[in-house]
């Protein structure tokens, strides 16, 4: 009966050991949080960027032997810049502190947003940016008229699923931030261990005759 209960006792230890293994292999690292973080940011300013650089719509202009393109740049003059901006952020929470990774976080949800709204009116409405793309070929000033057809890309939907994936980036860094370690704030750590030094060793090891300037290894050579 004592061994049945002994061997019950170490199945039900080893199953409890094999629940904490799977749940810490489950659970992701702040280190790797952080990483992740970084670079969907960094992939969100460039999927804005590159939105900014492709046709967002091709127009069938009366009167014009080639169809005009309405670039992303003239639809959503501003996609670019705001997709610059999240890049920079992004290689910013590399080595930001902790209160200026909350700060960081609240600018990368604004920028979000700002993306959001730059590029939405364009998925809105295609015939926004065609007027000016028109208007640059032909010279007329209200040059709706003119467009006989238009057929669009999916590149106007990039730019508002980048702006999202920006904003909750950004709210991921304001709720667990502060949670991340810093770099450069560990290797000070380390390094100021490996600088101090116990007074009695020191001692002990003058009175065995070593050299105190002889670095943790031995002489130098």
């Amino acid at each position: 009966m004592g061994g049945e209960l002994e061997q019950g006792d170490r199945t039900a230890q080893g199953g409890r050991r094999r629940e904490r293994h799977a749940a810490g292999r489950s659970r992701v690292s702040p280190a790797r949080e952080r990483l992740l973080v970084v670079l969907g940011a960094l992939a969100a300013g460039a999927l804005a960027v590159l939105a900014s650089t492709q046709p967002f719509a091709t127009a069938v202009v009366s009167g014009v032997q080639k169809p005009v393109v309405v670039a992303g740049q003239a639809a959503a003059p501003a996609l670019a810049p705001l997709g610059i901006v999240a890049l920079a952020l992004g290689v910013a929470l590399t080595i930001a502190g902790p209160i200026a990774r909350v700060v960081l976080g609240a600018v990368l949800v604004l920028l979000g947003v700002g993306i959001v709204a730059a590029a939405l009116p364009s998925v809105l409405d295609d015939a926004v940016g065609t007027a000016a793309a028109v208007t640059a070929v032909t010279g007329v000033a209200d040059a709706r008229s003119l467009v006989t057809a238009r057929s669009g890309t999916v590149w106007p939907e990039v730019g508002p699923a980048a702006g999202v994936l920006a904003a909750l980036l950004g709210i991921v860094v304001l709720v667990r931030g502060r949670r991340w370690s810093t770099g450069g704030r560990r290797f000070r750590a380390d390094a100021a261990a490996a600088r101090s030094t116990d007074p009695i060793a020191e001692w002990d090891a003058l009175s065995r005759g070593a050299d105190p300037t002889d670095g943790p290894d031995g002489p130098d050579r």
